[in-house]
């Protein structure tokens, strides 16, 4: 099964962030990455893309763009979408229904059960009152 997880890093600019170091991250925190270690709070995905399936959600001013899966390797990547971009340059509000869960560098938001919580957040980015980069995880458990 494929879902979205919105990835928040706080206080980050995209000049000081990378598609590789968002991975390392994600890693490192929540996903087994095919089983190489187990991560300091676990989530339950085994295997997961920047970007993905669901490519560039984010529409902004600039961004980053991340991996293409095999479903959208060959389409075209529409004219500022991105998977990665801080959370000021968003020139249009993210859809909490194509968003699964929402983690930030310490805890794991998933709609159906911190439905409060992870409304907030997506809510708090859309009005633009966190101040960092968004990443789009494309989690495959």
């Amino acid at each position: 099964m494929h879902f979205s997880t919105l990835f928040i890093l706080k206080n980050e600019t995209l000049e000081n962030i990378s598609k590789s170091e968002i991975d390392d991250l994600f890693s490192d925190r929540f996903c087994y990455c095919c089983g190489e270690s187990r991560p300091k709070y676990r989530y339950w995905c085994d295997w997961f893309q920047v970007g993905g399936r669901w490519g560039e959600l984010f529409v902004a001013k600039k961004g980053l763009i991340g991996d293409r899966s095999w479903c959208n390797e060959k389409d075209p990547v529409e004219k500022d979408h991105y998977a990665i971009c801080e959370i000021k340059d968003l020139t249009e509000p993210i859809d909490k229904d194509c968003i699964y869960a929402v983690a930030t560098k310490s805890r794991i938001y998933e709609a159906e059960s911190h439905r409060e919580k992870f409304d907030k957040l997506i809510d708090q980015i859309n009005r633009k009152e966190i101040n960092g980069v968004i990443a789009l995880i494309d989690c495959h458990d």
